[in-house]
């Protein structure tokens, strides 16, 4: 945990993301309520190469306490994800999530609170032309992970024109390499000045960006938050993807802001991590781990 004394003056106009700043900005859940009071989540994700991905992510979306959530994708995967979560609604597409199923996705996007792509989904040219279809539309929040960040970063200036002139609320959630194949800054560059570089990325394009790494970086542009909470048992294949479900689900559950529910997804999947080291070590913890820890966690705050 970073202590406060340890701040350089540079980095005095940051927020700091800690306990006490998740346990002020995370709402309670209403008890006069049901399903439909916490929103509607629509996972594009996995792929027959990456089913973890869709696993790993519905889990974590699941955990995050969003209303409904729905999975597009084809028959094999369907059944496969009903047989192990028979709480997601299952949306059968022909084939893959791409281009081919455009009108049902879009159609289905938008009548939900929240819509993330791209875990696992497989880089491909299908996917940046999807990824462009739900940038042009208005469907809301859509966030934007993995592969189908390194697919819009495929077809460059396109892209990111997209991200600008958007009406939704996008939520950019890449590791440093995948920044890099999207901005065009390096990683070496931007590790020098990881803050700086992300408000002014969030800025230009129009997005809220969370930058993953040590310390990761959340900002809209104007507020930049730094993360306080994770070690080295999060560096592991598909933890990433238990974030994006995890902070879609908080999204979709509109008790806060897209800004706030991102810091405090980022913090509480750092804190599971610390917390799983204590039992497994930092080499033991998977990121099959990491849902029930975030949903432990969130009964705490």
């Amino acid at each position: 945990m970073i202590k406060r004394r340890n701040i350089s003056e540079k980095e005095e106009k940051y927020i700091f993301a800690d306990r006490k700043l998740v346990r002020a900005e995370l709402p309670k859940r209403r008890q006069n309520s049901n399903k439909g009071s916490f929103g509607k989540l629509l996972l594009l994700v996995g792929s027959e190469k990456y089913k973890g991905a869709l696993y790993l992510s519905a889990e974590a979306a699941l955990r995050g306490g969003t209303g409904y959530v729905r999975y597009f994708g084809n028959e094999e995967n369907c059944s496969e994800l009903l047989s192990k979560f028979p709480e997601i609604i299952a949306v059968r597409g022909r084939g893959r999530i791409c281009e081919e199923n455009r009108e049902e996705i879009i159609s289905l996007a938008k009548s939900q609170s929240a819509t993330l792509i791209g875990c696992g989904c497989g880089v491909s040219d299908a996917l940046s032309k999807l990824t462009l279809s739900l940038l042009n539309e208005n469907i809301g929040n859509l966030i934007i992970d993995a592969d189908a960040i390194n697919s819009l970063s495929l077809i460059g200036k396109e892209g990111t024109e997209a991200l600008k002139k958007t009406k939704n609320t996008v939520i950019l959630t890449p590791h440093p390499l995948e920044f890099s194949r999207l901005s065009g800054i390096s990683v070496a560059e931007t590790s020098e000045n990881r803050a700086e570089i992300a408000k002014a990325f969030a800025k230009e394009n129009n997005v809220i960006l969370v930058l993953k790494g040590h310390r990761t970086v959340v900002t809209d542009g104007k507020d930049v938050y730094i993360n306080t909470s994770g070690n080295s048992a999060l560096a592991k294949a598909g933890s990433g993807d238990v974030l994006a479900g995890f902070l879609s689900s908080l999204v979709a559950e509109g008790l806060t802001s897209p800004l706030k529910a991102a810091v405090i997804a980022v913090f509480c999947h750092g804190l599971a991590g610390e917390r799983l080291s204590k039992k497994y070590s930092e080499r033991g913890v998977t990121p099959s781990d990491l849902p029930k820890e975030l949903a432990k966690i969130l009964s705490k705050m």
